[in-house]
């Protein structure tokens, strides 16, 4: 099979032939469609994760069809549609048994600890895949674990809120986070860039695109939830623009860099920072249903399957609305955006 490997932190990421791989005991193998691309890709590919085990094929979105399971799966078979998590995990100790799997200690990310998405096939645990409404796209399923489901379970943290303020809302995350808070009944303050602005204000009640943002969030009665989707670049803002008790869903970290956080300000006004590091398998199932009741929409570009490398290496440069997405088994270029 085709696949694209990382030999070593910031190299390329070239395309090479391997073995497809079997279906083992408890695992299952599945002929990806679609594969998104995330910062954390680019994150990996320039060294900031160092517990990345090199070399591997990158990629931790995926969505496509099952091929062949492996003795003792017993809830999927050949041709499900699925999606999967970023993760495997035991499913044996306390945080697995309480619905907590992104806390497992014995977690493995795909692209990073396991053979990734960026190929044709992947070998995944059964509990790591989630059945795909027949409505809903395989190519917007693909980033449905990172994207939806991390977000819908920080939305559910800073919930009930009257208003929700969105950083980086023409991201791939922050623009579903703005669908996500408004599915809450919250009105919803994004911030944004100007190029973008346009774009976001079809899906947020007010669009903020000044770079010191804060005093433009407290002329609008200011926030009580905030979905942090940039990190350190916006979060003292972010801080700055909530009101007395409000709460932030940490989920962005595009500058791995230490953050400066006024702690005074917490303080007095009681603000909670509340990290997100994913979602769970029930957060996947759950969103997948609001994208199939056409709750949320999820909004990408797709891609040729040879675009990976130059896809990864241009992330932070990227102006365009929403996820790219590289489609895999099949090889047509249909760069539009949904």
């Amino acid at each position: 099979m085709r696949a694209f490997m990382l030999r070593g932190f910031g190299d390329p990421i070239v395309s090479i032939e391997t073995e497809k791989p079997n279906a083992a005991a408890g695992r299952v193998i599945v002929r990806i469609a679609a594969a998104g691309v995330c910062y954390r890709d680019y994150l990996t590919w320039r060294g900031f994760s160092p517990r990345v085990k090199l070399p591997v094929v990158p990629g931790h979105e995926f969505a496509g069809v099952v091929e062949e399971v492996g003795a003792g799966v017993v809830d999927l078979k050949p041709g499900d549609r699925v999606a999967g998590m970023m993760y495997e995990y035991c499913g044996q100790c306390d945080y697995c048994k309480s619905g907590r799997e992104y806390l497992c200690p014995s977690r493995k990310v795909y692209g990073e600890d396991l053979p990734g998405a960026f190929a044709e096939y992947i070998s995944a645990d059964s509990k790591s895949l989630v059945k795909v409404p027949n409505n809903v796209s395989l190519e917007a399923a693909s980033f449905a674990a990172c994207v939806l489901s991390t977000v819908f379970r920080g939305v559910r943290k800073i919930s009930p809120a009257r208003q929700i303020l969105v950083t980086g809302a023409g991201g791939g995350v922050g623009i579903h986070a703005v669908q996500i808070a408004k599915a809450t009944g919250a009105k919803v303050i994004a911030i944004t860039s100007a190029a973008k602005a346009e774009h976001v204000a079809k899906f947020a009640d007010y669009v903020v695109t000044e770079r010191e943002f804060a005093g433009e969030v407290k002329k609008l009665g200011g926030a009580d939830g905030a979905v942090e989707a940039v990190g350190g670049p916006t979060l003292e803002q972010t801080v700055r623009s909530l009101n007395w008790g409000g709460k932030v869903a940490l989920i962005g970290n595009i500058d791995p860099k230490p953050a400066a956080v006024p702690l005074g300000l917490l303080i007095l006004k009681e603000i909670e920072i509340l990290p997100v590091i994913q979602g769970g398998r029930r957060d996947l199932e759950e969103v997948l249903q609001l994208v199939a009741a056409g709750v949320v929409k999820p909004i990408y570009t797709t891609h040729n399957f040879d675009e990976v490398p130059k896809l990864v290496e241009e992330t932070p440069e990227w102006l365009h609305l929403g996820r790219r997405v590289a489609l895999i088994s099949k090889q047509s270029v249909q760069n539009h955006s949904h």
